[in-house]
């Protein structure tokens, strides 16, 4: 019987011809790439945000029966396959190398349950990327940046102040499948091309534009207060908020840099470097810097599909969510 083939758009301008899969095509640690969940506005965030058609990243993990392995909230788990593939479409990815993946697997299996919960990875995920991402900025963007980032910086505290395992931090789903394949040895590491930037777009990250801003004016923040009144919009309404942002061309552009958004910027920054454990006591720590840094091991869904050159598609899984 012919393979079913269907035009799909891959993360390019052309759509191209990629083979239809059952589950019974997918190997263990095959890398699953998911289109944006509907009426999701942090899946809508993640895919503009990285200019690419796939939200989220799992890992196939067991053929009996069919099973990933995932970082969802609040931490890594497994699901079954059919049940999570419902209504999406997932790009399906596998290692290049002909040795057996088993280690993959076995370091998956390491993480699950072995991570403490944090139940804002989605929103994580788009704090880091709003880092990294070219754009022109607006009032209204400045606005909801600002919120998302206090929400950011206070849940992240709130976790290191009640972790009870040091050394053990939260990861969004993409850098999860990435950290497996790390974890299994040099001949499994995924390499990723250097793509210096998110976009093509001209000009500084926001990232720089804070850097920049308070070396010009020497600024100083003071210590982090823990009480400050907590953003008590969920996720998903922040990111709403954050389309409604963008997607408003009526806003006439503003200074690049405020106080009151460097401050977030910087706050973020600072929590950030104590979830990884970064020794911030350390003279001139420069919490941007470090943020700056990260930048490079940082990896979206987008990465896996576009930038990573030991992994080739395979095809697509498309199961309607009447099946």
């Amino acid at each position: 019987m012919l393979a079913r083939i269907c035009r799909h758009w891959s993360g390019n301008e052309k759509g191209i011809f990629m083979k239809v899969l059952s589950l019974n095509d997918l190997h263990p640690a095959d890398v699953l790439l998911f289109s944006p969940e509907k009426k999701s506005f942090i899946s809508w965030a993640i895919t503009f945000l990285t200019n690419a058609p796939v939200s989220h990243a799992a890992m196939y993990f067991e053929t009996c029966p069919p099973t990933i392995v995932e970082e969802t909230p609040p931490q890594v788990t497994t699901n079954p396959a059919e049940k999570r593939f419902k209504g999406r479409t997932i790009h399906v990815y596998r290692h290049t190398t002909a040795s057996p993946l088993t280690p993959v697997t076995q370091a998956a299996r390491q993480h699950l349950n072995n991570q403490e919960p944090y139940d804002h990875a989605g929103l994580y995920m788009v704090g880091l990327l709003l880092m990294y991402k070219k754009f022109s900025i607006t009032s209204p963007k400045q606005q909801v940046i600002i919120r998302i980032l206090k929400k950011l910086t206070a849940t992240i505290t709130q976790f290191i102040q009640q972790q009870q395992t040091p050394g053990k931090h939260p990861m969004v789903c993409s850098q999860f499948v990435a950290q497996c394949f790390d974890d299994a040895g040099s001949a499994f590491r995924l390499q990723f091309r250097h793509a210096t930037q998110l976009d093509s777009a001209i000009g500084e990250t926001l990232l720089d534009k804070a850097a920049d801003w308070m070396k010009q004016r020497q600024v100083t923040f003071n210590q982090y207060d823990m009480n400050a009144e907590p953003e008590t919009a969920s996720d998903e309404a922040l990111c709403e908020a954050l389309h409604h942002a963008f997607m408003d061309n009526n806003t006439q552009p503003t200074p690049a840099m405020t106080d009151a958004l460097a401050e977030a910027i910087y706050y973020f920054a600072q929590a950030h470097a104590s979830l990884l454990d970064l020794d911030t006591t350390v003279r001139r720590f420069d919490p941007l810097a470090a943020l700056r840094t990260n930048q490079n091991m940082f990896v979206s869904p987008g990465d896996l599909m576009r930038h990573c050159t030991n992994l080739t598609p395979i095809g697509i899984v498309m199961i309607p969510t009447n099946s």
